[in-house]
């Protein structure tokens, strides 16, 4: 499966499993974030990979503060 990465330029806010609920993080600027390789269209969650951890980000924010790189 191809997986795209992405840098994010400011802070955004990510849901992270903790003791079988989500709770919100802030992702920093300058954090790398894997997807899938799949299109991300709407304002859905979405489970990317960031520091080696699955946590779901509306697919908007990583739209809006991400920049992919190659």
């Amino acid at each position: 499966m191809p997986i795209e990465r992405y840098r994010i330029d400011s802070p955004t806010i990510a849901l992270f499993q903790e003791k079988g609920r989500h709770v919100t993080h802030t992702v920093p600027k300058g954090a790398i974030i894997c997807t899938d390789g799949k299109p991300f269209y709407g304002n859905k969650l979405m489970e990317v990979l960031w520091d080696e951890k699955a946590v779901m980000m509306f697919a908007q924010d990583l739209r809006a503060r991400g920049a992919r790189i190659d």
